[in-house]
């Protein structure tokens, strides 16, 4: 029979362990802990009191580890104590984190009084663990009196039964026990120090970082049996239940070390440790009580201790004490402890401008070593001795590009063989070996890891995703709600305090609602579909079709008069997000004449200036496909938002008539605001969405053939052909219309295929043929930088594959490209993160999709989550294609998740033709539309049962369209998917747009646990 596995609590303190080993910044780590608590404590709701708690809980979860490993950091008391104060905490800060989690728990009284686990396990074991540092720190503060530290405990003395007075009920063994803590440290500040053998002979897990394996003999059974005599008469007991309490931690913290170290299981500690267990029971039931505390609680109490890493051990609690279980608030807690600590290191170690600048310099000359001309490679850099007379080095990227085949693994051999006739790279001597200079790939691997990119680290700082809690919105008036966080009336909170409401039995709470241990975010529940993150929001039709259509008109009539004059635009009002003052006729705004920029390209090109507006796969207008999923309530609530686009069409029309290119329209939405484009070749149009009916914001003439257009809040991109056979690139701020154009010219090969505005505005990013990318920035005409995404396998790039997406995730600091081989079918993504100045394959996220001529369009989308505050970091790729199943990918573990709403057969309803696909704001939802024009919303990201929900229906389609484009954006501060399309028949254009409640209730699918496989 298998043995019952550990906790999962072991292998998140094992990871608390590994990141806080041989630190020294403990103290910082503490007070870093407590100031962002006070900061989030200032936006608590006191209407919300499960917000308060979990709060709360985080905290003292956190403290709790950290104190943990500090009793077992400790050395012994013959041991020089020099060498471990800086692994230590500092007395006084210590004492007062515990006065002041004490003064927490007074003051958020009357939101805190009904968690029982909050009080009873998480506060007990937090100030019991801090106790006993204070207990036996080896340098209390050197002017601090014997006086003077019973003054100070007594302090936390009568702060701990003011605050146990305050609540109301029984308390728990652990309380009590703290209380007895106290009462006798007040009395004697050493009267709880350890027996003479353990204190001079205890382990400690800053010693070389080894396994505490063979257990020493003071955590033997022999030993443990001779702490508490059965025949015992004295009344020691606090001693002995700490000692045995600190010899309970030590048997967890000898599993901890054995985890971190890599062994997963080690049966022979396994088996010692269950030994030193059954003697520390033994000696509990020996232990002699006074007649107020209850003896199975105690067990219970150092049953949970026990069980987290001997599983074995028998349940000891009594009904009352089922809050020592582990529960998904502490996992959640050490989860995100856990990523704070990571970028804390990270950010200390940037902090040290010298020493990175030396790291760079040094992995910067390999890199240099390694590639000619300074193109770094994206695998790993080595570098080679060649047996010529002059024994001339050469690196790997160099040796590759010049065809000497390589192994990919050298299987320990430094000496390759080379076929003749082969040359020397330098002095074209023949030679026949080359031999590896190992110490350079060493020395890379040494120094890669530590080597960070400064400037992505500083700018997520500054994003607002640093706290749980948010901002309450203002009351009438602009006040807001009073929080916990201070109380305008001293007094009045002091009364609060002193005199307890009532209490009985049926005003506890339930606080069953579990968190996701995968997820920080107290609001992102674990549960199936308890909480809907999808909502509807019902619609109205803008107006009528013929007003709207003399508007447009005018429009159109104003934008087709502009052959020999400056680019004219037409505006509602300069000030485009205020939609309540968008309702005076249009105005024509004189444009500044573009500031211009002419793109140095050697090559010349074939025209390009058929283009997709040509295609005759028109999409049929309606809904089809299978709805059951969907109540007709919920159809219903999900109307639409129609816009009349006869402007746009009356300008296709009469460019028809000097071509025979048909008439289409196309969409695009921006990623940072609620505007959205619906363009033809002549005119581009933008809209606001976010208001409600949506209102039109600008209209702009193109003066030649629109070939592709992006916007965001404050700028508008578009690229234009020209009869003399190139790109013009405009950026047009949409706030000042007095702002010149800037403009960049540039030869039409490689042509264009995707553009994308940098969310924080600095940038547009085009992609083009052959493997191009070129970063404009928006507010000068400097040369754009280009980076070409094969310069490191070779230097000929015109028969690469297409740039087919450009995506930058949502806080803006990674931007994502896609190509897909016209070969192979091999699907590739390649990253920058801020500030974009060097690309990088995802290695981990290449998917390779067999080419199917007649149903294939590609890659439809590539975009990224940031796993801060989350989880993982996550790709998405999506295709239109027969074989290529929508994918969810870790980019650094490399594991892949094929989503999919039915997993027994070779089709789902889901399906692989997938026009596009975005991730919400928070990074916690992602929605996708297939082909049959169904919006499917999948939630619990950062597990392996992922929920995937039909959501809404829109236009079916039976190709990837220009002429529909899906979104998140924040409408009135919550995430809305947004869905635009187009009927050209009807001249209209189509919002939908579904929120965040759970009224979307027919659709649900169930959970599907996903396999994971390496990429």
């Amino acid at each position: 029979m298998a043995s019952p596995a550990p906790s999962p609590l072991l292998g998140r303190l094992a990871t608390v362990w590994r990141c806080l080993s041989l630190r020294s910044d403990v103290d910082d780590i503490m007070l870093e802990l407590l100031g962002r608590f006070s900061l989030e404590k200032i936006y608590a709701n006191p209407s919300d009191r499960g917000a308060h708690q979990r709060l709360v809980i985080s905290l003292l979860v956190k403290l709790n580890a950290l104190f943990y490993l500090q009793r077992l950091t400790i050395p012994a008391n013959n041991v020089h104590v020099g060498r471990y104060l800086g692994f230590l905490v500092s007395w006084e800060v210590a004492l007062r984190t515990v006065e002041f989690i004490l003064q927490v728990m007074a003051e958020g009284r009357d939101s805190l009084w009904d968690n029982l686990a909050l009080r009873d396990k998480y506060l007990a074991e937090c100030v019991l663990c801090a106790l006993r540092i204070l207990t036996l720190h080896p340098k209390p503060p050197t002017d601090l009196r014997e006086s003077e530290r019973r003054e100070r405990f007594a302090r936390v003395h009568r702060s701990l039964e003011q605050m146990c007075d305050s609540y109301p009920g029984p308390k728990s063994f652990l309380l009590e026990a703290c209380k007895e803590v106290t009462n006798q440290l007040h009395t004697n500040p050493n009267a709880l120090e350890l027996p003479p053998k353990l204190k001079y002979e205890l382990p400690n897990l800053a010693m070389d970082l080894v396994c505490l394996y063979p257990l020493p003999d003071v955590l033997s059974p022999a030993y443990i049996s001779q702490l508490v005599p059965r025949d015992d008469l004295t009344s020691g007991w606090l001693s002995q239940f700490l000692s045995l309490r600190d010899i309970a931690h030590y048997l967890l913290g000898a599993s901890v070390q054995c985890v971190a170290n890599g062994n997963t299981h080690d049966p022979q500690l396994q088996a010692s440790c269950e030994g030193s267990r059954n003697a520390i029971l033994y000696a509990l039931d020996n232990l002699r009580l006074p007649s107020h505390l209850s003896r199975v609680e105690m067990l219970s109490t150092f049953g949970a201790i026990l069980r987290i890493n001997l599983p074995s051990t028998p349940e000891l609690s009594h009904s009352d004490a089922s809050y020592l279980s582990d529960d998904e608030y502490e996992l959640d807690a050490l989860d995100t402890f856990v990523r704070r600590l990571a970028e804390r290191q990270v950010i200390h170690r940037v902090s040290d401008r010298e020493l990175m600048h030396t790291i760079s310099q040094v992995v910067g000359n390999i890199h240099l070593h390694d590639g000619p001309g300074g193109q770094y490679s994206t695998g790993r850099p080595g570098l080679y001795a060649l047996n010529c007379p002059e024994c001339h080095l050469a690196g790997d990227s160099q040796l590759r590009l010049s065809e000497i085949k390589i192994p990919a693994d050298l299987a320990g051999r430094s000496e390759i063989r080379l076929p003749m006739p082969s040359r020397c790279l330098h002095c074209g001597e023949a030679i026949n070996i080359i031999r590896e200079v190992p110490f350079v790939r060493q020395t890379w691997d040494l120094l890669t890891s530590l080597e960070t990119n400064v400037d992505a680290v500083n700018a997520e700082r500054h994003l607002p995703m640093q706290f749980e809690l948010k901002p309450p919105k203002s009351e009438v008036g602009g006040l807001f709600k009073e929080g916990f966080g201070g109380s305008s009336n001293p007094g009045a909170r002091q009364a609060n305090f002193v005199t307890p409401e009532p209490f009985s039995s049926d005003q506890y709470l339930s606080t069953s609602q579990a968190l996701s241990p995968l997820s920080p975010d107290p609001n992102h529940s674990r549960g199936s579909f308890g909480t809907d993150p999808w909502r509807a929001d019902s619609a109205i039709y803008l107006g009528s079709k013929a007003s709207n259509s003399a508007q447009d008109g005018a429009y159109a009539s104003n934008a087709l008069n502009t052959s020999a004059a400056p680019p004219i635009t037409t505006s509602y009002s300069p000030d485009f997000r205020r939609p309540s003052e968008l309702r005076s006729e249009p105005s024509q705004v004189f444009t500044p004449p573009p500031r211009t920029v002419q793109l140095a390209t050697p090559e010349k090109g074939k025209s390009k200036w058929k283009l997709k507006f040509g295609n005759a796969n028109k999409a049929p207008v309606g809904t089809s496909g299978d709805t059951s999923s969907l109540s007709e309530s919920t159809l219903d609530a999900q109307k639409t938002e129609a816009i009349s686009l006869e402007a746009l069409l009356n300008s296709q029309k009469s460019y028809g008539g000097r071509s025979k290119v048909p008439k289409s329209i196309k969409v695009s939405l921006s990623q940072n605001s609620t505007l959205a484009l619906f363009w033809g070749q002549l005119v581009i149009q933008v809209w606001d969405i976010g208001s409600s009916p949506p209102s039109i914001i600008r209209a702009v003439s193109t003066e030649s053939n629109c070939i592709l257009a992006a916007v965001s809040g404050k700028y508008l991109a578009y690229i234009i052909g020209t009869r003399d056979q190139r790109l013009t690139l405009r950026i047009l701020d949409l706030s000042q219309p007095s702002t010149p154009i800037v403009e960049y010219r540039m030869l039409s090969s490689p042509w264009c295929k995707t553009i994308a505005i940098d969310p924080s505005e600095n940038y547009v990013v085009v992609g083009f043929e052959q493997s191009m990318i070129r970063f404009f920035k928006t507010t000068d005409t400097e040369q754009p930088r280009e980076d070409r995404l094969h310069d490191t396998y070779h230097s000929d790039c015109r028969s690469c594959p297409s740039v087919e997406t450009l995506s930058f995730s949502n806080e803006g600091l990674v931007l994502l490209a896609s190509t897909r081989s016209a070969r192979s079918g091999l699907i590739q993504v390649y990253c920058w993160r801020f500030p974009f100045v060097a690309c990088q394959e995802l290695l981990s996220c290449r998917y390779p999709v067999p080419l199917h001529e007649s149903e294939d369009n590609g890659v439809s989308s590539a975009v990224f989550r940031s796993g801060m505050n989350l989880g993982a970091d996550l790709v998405c790729v999506t295709t239109w294609t027969q074989s290529g199943t929508p994918v969810l990918i870790q980019p650094q573990a490399g594991h892949k998740s094929e989503i999919r709403t039915d997993t027994t057969g070779r089709h789902s309803k889901l399906g692989n033709r997938i026009q596009c696909a975005a991730f919400s704001s928070s990074g916690r939802e992602l929605a996708m539309v297939n082909d049959k024009g169904h919006l499917y919303g999948i939630t619990n990201l950062d597990s392996t049962a992922i929920n995937i929900r039909r959501i809404a229906n829109s236009k079916e389609l039976i190709a990837k369209s220009d002429s529909f484009a899906m979104s998140f954006m924040k409408i009135a501060d919550e995430d809305n998917v947004v869905i635009a399309w187009v009927d050209p028949a009807k001249a209209t254009g189509w919002i939908k747009k579904i929120g965040n409640v759970s009224q979307v209730s027919a659709g649900l699918l169930p959970s599907l646990q996903l396999p994971l496989s390496s990429c």
